[in-house]
C-alpha cells in the first residue's frame, strides 16, 4: 500500500478525478417540436413514501427571456398522485448547464399544508408522476 501512495500512478487517478466533473444521467421524458423534457434518474430519493426528483426542460430556441432550459425540483406523492413545484432554476444556457442561472425558491411549499397539484389522468402532468413513480 505505501508503494501505491507514493507511486506516480496514484498522483494520476487523483487528478483524473479532480478534472473529470461527474455527469448526471438525464433520462428523456419526452419531446416536441420546441423542447426535450428529462428527469434525473440518478439523483431521485424517496423519504416516507414522498419522491423528490429533478426535472429539466431543454428548449430547442430561447424564449421571450433568453432562457434555453429550465430546472424543477419537485416532490411527488405516488399514492394520491399529486406533486409540488419547490424550486425552479432558469438557464440561459442548454441542459442546466454554466453559471448564468435565476434561482426561483417556490415559497408555497415552505409548509406542508401548502397546495398540492392533482393532474387529471391522460394529462402530461400525470404523465410525469406516473413516469417518476416507476423508479
Amino acid at each position: 500500500m505505501k508503494i501505491f501512495l507514493n507511486s506516480k500512478y496514484f498522483i494520476v487517478l487523483i487528478c483524473i478525478f479532480i478534472c473529470f466533473p461527474s455527469h448526471s444521467k438525464w433520462k428523456k421524458f419526452k419531446e416536441n417540436s420546441t423542447s426535450s423534457e428529462y428527469f434525473e434518474v440518478d439523483a431521485i430519493k424517496k423519504v416516507k413514501g414522498i419522491i423528490f426528483a429533478w426535472s429539466m426542460i431543454d428548449y430547442k430556441e430561447p424564449l421571450e427571456d433568453g432562457n434555453l432550459s429550465t430546472k424543477y425540483y419537485s416532490k411527488y406523492d405516488c399514492g394520491q398522485k399529486r406533486f409540488k413545484v419547490i424550486t425552479i432554476i432558469k438557464y440561459k444556457t442548454r441542459m442546466g448547464r454554466g453559471r448564468d442561472f435565476e434561482y426561483i425558491k417556490n415559497l408555497d411549499t415552505e409548509s406542508e399544508e401548502s397546495d398540492w397539484s392533482y393532474p387529471l389522468l391522460g394529462k402530461e402532468d400525470y404523465s410525469k408522476i406516473s413516469f417518476v413513480c416507476h423508479f
